[in-house]
């Protein structure tokens, strides 16, 4: 199953990249999971942000929120993309 998530690096809040630099990367991102019972239980970026931090973030934000019930493209990329905004935010990175 091939999803289009957006998601957010985890980086140190010194480091954090701006909102513009990570919508950009996101924009790029591809993300393939594999299925098993209902649950994710292999995850990697078929297609690279470019960051491999974004692209484990993504992976981390997909299978939290795939296996946490929420299955559909849309309602997962929502999911996924507000994780990673709280991620940003606790990491200073607004």
């Amino acid at each position: 199953m091939i999803l289009l998530p957006a998601l957010l690096l985890l980086a140190p809040a010194a480091s954090a990249p701006a909102p513009d630099v990570v919508v950009t990367s996101l924009r790029k991102l591809r993300i393939a999971t594999q299925v098993d019972g209902g649950k994710v239980t292999g995850c990697h970026a078929r297609v690279s942000s470019g960051d491999g931090g974004i692209d484990r973030a993504a992976c981390a934000a997909t299978v939290a929120c795939f296996n946490g019930g929420v299955t559909q493209p849309e309602p997962l990329a929502d999911c996924v993309e507000a994780k990673v905004a709280a991620l940003v935010r606790e990491r200073g990175g607004q």
